[in-house]
């Protein structure tokens, strides 16, 4: 088993599971499209704050070396 086929296989799993989800919820459609519009903005509000994390260790870590040299 490659990584590449590894990969392709989580991603497709999780589109069909999600998919699988959808179908089965219930709630109604509108209640679940709000859910996961929601989900979906705190988990971009999540990532840009982890991305604004690491960029920031990474000038830290980038003036520690400038430093040492």
């Amino acid at each position: 088993m490659t990584v590449k086929g590894f990969i392709v296989g989580i991603i497709l799993g999780g589109v069909l599971g999600a998919g699988a989800a959808l179908l089965f919820a219930p709630m109604k459609g509108e209640d679940t499209r709000q859910k996961i519009a929601d989900s979906s903005k705190s988990a971009t509000d999540k990532i840009g704050k982890v991305a604004s994390g690491m960029k920031k260790r990474m000038s830290r870590s980038g003036d520690t070396v400038k430093q040492a040299i």
